[in-house]
């Protein structure tokens, strides 16, 4: 009776092994698809803080940047504060703050931030997070820095210097 009990402990055992096996390739992937994806500006349309639908590209032949935060995520915070400060040196480029919170919520932190209160930055909701989804966003804040020709110049997990968002943009820094 223990020698079956055993057996049958070992072939639940690895009936776990093989389907954490094939967990871990789907997630796998998964993030490979969604890092081939993430090469190209997506051709989408956000909702703003208004409730009007915008698209994501650049306006006028110019870097766009992506960055996705989250309200409650202090490195976001300081981030987005960063960003504000240092808004002058963003001015060429079209920049895209996504977040996939409640419109309240998202308004208040971009109040808070003032990055509301810069023309050329554009708060945005991806109401159902399907962009952050497809582009495998796991990590906020993540910012994605495109080309004028909507190509993947650089992406940044995590806090990270204005500087280096900047000089991505310009196309001084390549991946």
């Amino acid at each position: 009776m223990k020698k079956i009990g055993a057996v049958l402990a070992i072939a639940a055992m690895l009936g776990v092994v093989a389907w954490l096996g094939v967990q871990a390739r789907d997630i796998r992937n998964e993030r490979l698809e969604a890092a081939e994806r993430r090469l190209q500006l997506p051709e989408a349309h956000l909702v703003n803080l208004e409730g009007i639908s915008v698209p994501l590209r650049s306006a006028g032949g110019q870097s766009v940047v992506l960055v996705f935060f989250t309200t409650t995520c202090e490195y976001c915070r300081a981030e987005l504060q960063a960003f504000r400060e240092k808004a002058m040196l963003l001015k060429e480029y079209d920049v895209f703050f996504v977040a996939w919170e409640d419109r309240d919520a998202v308004r208040a932190f971009a109040r808070e931030t003032e990055i509301d209160t810069v023309p050329w930055f554009h708060v945005l909701r991806d109401t159902v997070s399907v962009l952050g989804e497809n582009l495998g966003i796991h990590v906020v804040p993540t910012t994605l820095v495109y080309g004028p020709d909507g190509r993947l110049r650089k992406s940044f997990e995590g806090l990270e210097a204005i500087g280096k968002i900047v000089e991505a943009a310009a196309g001084e820094d390549r991946p």
